[in-house]
């Protein structure tokens, strides 16, 4: 059923009403329109992610193919690497008659080093010499 005041203003102040009606609805239209140009951007942005990780892994890929080249063709190869990559963490929660008490606590450490050195490269006889 529709509220009588409601009813009346409309008869009375009829553009009033309908301003007001027009604003509502073009409210709702913005607030979709954003939460749907806000949707897309998210969408936008996962998939640049994706499109980001595959690349640095190919990079990596061939950086590290690379190095097995240049592997193969030195004379002379010292290679020093390091990977320490770790994290701890705790979190916790003891409830008494006086309260909650609620803790978290975190460690990291991270020690990364990679050195790699060529010295001389073999020529194409010592390469097909040692194939023999």
């Amino acid at each position: 059923m529709v509220d009588p005041t409601l009813l009346l203003k409309a008869l009375v102040f009829p553009t009033q009403t309908l301003y007001e009606a027009l604003n509502i609805r073009i409210k709702d239209f913005s607030e979709d329109t954003e939460q749907s140009k806000l949707s897309v951007l998210e969408e936008e942005s996962a998939k640049e992610d994706i499109r980001a990780r595959v690349l640095q892994n190919q990079a990596k890929a061939a950086q590290e193919m690379a190095i097995a080249r240049r592997i193969e063709d030195a004379e002379e190869v010292e290679i020093e690497e390091y990977y320490d990559i770790s994290g701890e963490g705790h979190v916790g929660a003891k409830a008494s008659s006086e309260g909650v008490n609620l803790g978290a606590s975190a460690e990291g450490r991270k020690i990364t080093k990679r050195v790699i050195k060529f010295k001389g490269s073999k020529t194409i006889q010592q390469i097909y010499d040692a194939d023999q």
